[in-house]
């Protein structure tokens, strides 16, 4: 069986909260003369992927954890590096067999190199977390908390890319009664909006029919429409809160070729296919009410098929690279930290509080926490030479999964 790890994981301001506050204070690595007084009670495996070049998985955390994971028939073998200083590492990606890139805590991102670790720079103004990064035919992306999104061409130099507008594509109307409707977005750029409706067979007389509310992303019906042809609506918007354009943490990047697919708070999922030029919404609702939209925390792709995950087991498919999405069963109320695509589009879970888990003929199958004794959380699987899955997460917590197995790896610090 081949899994299919690809994009995954990142923590937010949701994820933030449940793991990296728990765990640091990001604001001391960027004070300058501030003693750093932490002591590391435990090891939390934040992010790390397997290097074919280092025989074992690179795995990267808090405390400036650095160090690489090799399995034997004992269980395996942290072995830290030197370099992490008192770095805290929210985001890892593979770029070859030697090389990977890592994120942290303040907005810096590294690259990691035949083990020698390299400060590239910071992406953003704010000491906010790097909380995913996504490479493709040795490009790059990475995204975090505060509208954080950088681009690089090389994966050397990186450059910060502002979203002044979003497309959202014609949506029709769940209705055509009077009402109010909710587009799950704020900050509407009004000569964009495209509101294609008639009532008995005469167009619309906006503020008489009805009225826009484009800072709070709304609109209120007055009248009853004509049902042909069918109300529709389009529209370009800044992305974040009512009033606050740009306020939006992005927790996840998936990049293939030349699409790049952004998403994280508000439930918004953006794609690009000209490097971040244009922005196209995707997954849209309207509702008649308030929308409950999801906090998108982790997301995996393998091709076409797309899995986003996020708070409360919120978990989205899509099999068309992304225009249209699905709704999958949520396995449970906790947060979904990880997810992976196994074979045949099938996603593999990790989350709050150890919840472990595959999707089979529609239902989920989760592990017993308690025959393996996971204590915390999970978040980051990793693809195996062997076929295996393990994932990574709080706590030393390693776990094994092979052929529908699944088993606990006792960790040991070689010191």
């Amino acid at each position: 069986m081949m899994f299919n790890r690809a994009v995954r994981r990142p923590l937010a301001a949701i994820g933030n909260t449940l793991i990296l506050a728990a765990l640091a204070t990001p604001a001391l690595a960027a004070r300058e003369e501030v003693v750093d007084r932490r002591t590391p009670l435990v090891i939390d495996f934040m992010d790390g992927d397997y290097l074919a070049g280092l025989d074992g998985i690179l795995v990267a955390g808090p405390h400036g954890l650095l160090g690489t994971l090799k399995f034997g028939d004992d269980g395996a073998v942290l072995n830290k590096l030197e370099g992490g200083g008192l770095t805290d590492f929210t985001a890892l990606e593979k770029v070859d067999d030697k090389t990977v890139l890592l994120g942290s805590s303040t907005g810096h991102l590294f690259s990691f190199v035949d083990g020698k670790l390299t400060d590239l720079g910071k992406i953003t103004e704010y000491d906010e977390p790097v909380l995913d990064i996504a490479v493709s035919g040795g490009k790059g992306w990475a995204v975090g908390a505060r509208g954080m999104l950088a681009r690089s061409d090389d994966l050397q130099k990186w450059e910060t890319v502002t979203i002044s507008e979003v497309t959202q594509p014609p949506l029709a109307l769940p209705a055509n009664t009077a009402s109010e409707w909710y587009f799950g977005v704020s900050n509407l750029v009004v000569d964009s909006v495209q509101f294609t409706a008639m009532k008995g067979g005469q167009p619309l007389v906006a503020d008489t029919d009805y009225t826009l509310y484009p800072d709070e992303g709304f609109m209120q019906v007055m009248s009853d429409l004509d049902a042909d042809p069918a109300p529709t609506i389009s529209f370009k918007f800044a992305p974040g809160p009512a009033f606050r354009a740009g306020d939006v943490s992005w927790n996840v990047v998936m990049f293939e070729g030349s699409n790049v697919t952004i998403a994280g708070e508000f439930g918004m999922v953006l794609q690009s296919t000209d490097n971040g030029d244009n922005w196209v919404r995707r997954d849209a609702v309207i509702t008649p009410k308030e929308p409950e939209p999801p906090y998108w925390i982790a997301g995996a792709q393998d091709g076409n098929t797309m899995v986003l995950a996020g708070a409360a087991g919120a978990i989205h498919r899509s099999t068309d690279g992304g225009l249209t999405w699905e709704k999958l069963p949520a396995p449970s109320a906790e947060a979904i930290f990880g997810v992976s695509v196994l074979d045949g589009g099938k996603p593999a879970i990790a989350g709050a509080v150890g919840m472990l888990g595959t999707l089979e003929s529609g239902e989920w199958k989760l592990a017993d926490r308690s025959a393996l004794q996971l204590l915390s959380w999970l978040r980051t699987p990793v693809e195996m030479p062997d076929g295996a899955l393990v994932v990574l997460g709080g706590r030393s917590t390693v776990i094994r999964m092979k052929d529908g197995e699944l088993t606990r790896v006792p960790v040991k610090t070689d010191d």
